[in-house]
């Protein structure tokens, strides 16, 4: 049984867009972009976690490795959270299309 992190339990959805291959870098390092929509106190968040190397042409120029929030919505807004990062990590019709996606919304939002 896999134990989930108690950090992820808050999490009603996510979706891992790129991560490196364990199979060609079993030793690391592990890069990935992920978004996810978690319960906040208060309300519903989504997050663009961005892990890559320095040297990585992913994305776009400038962006740095972090974790973003690009969006909140209040406790009624559940669904529409769950649409909204549905619809960023489904944006695209290959990985380096979405996180580019992301990275533009990231040089706007607020980076923790």
């Amino acid at each position: 049984m896999d134990m989930i992190t108690e950090s992820k339990k808050n999490h009603v959805w996510r979706k891992v867009v790129w991560h490196t291959d364990p199979e060609q870098f079993p030793l690391g390092p592990y890069h990935h972009i992920e978004i996810y929509c978690c319960e906040e106190a208060n309300g519903y968040a989504i997050w663009y976690v961005r892990k890559l190397a320095k040297d990585d042409q992913r994305g776009l120029a400038g962006v740095e490795s972090g974790d973003y929030l690009l969006d909140y919505f209040p406790k009624t807004g559940r669904n529409d959270a769950i649409e909204r990062a549905v619809l960023l990590a489904n944006s695209a019709g290959t990985p380096e299309q979405i996180i580019k996606s992301l990275d533009t919304l990231a040089k706007t939002s607020k980076r923790v």
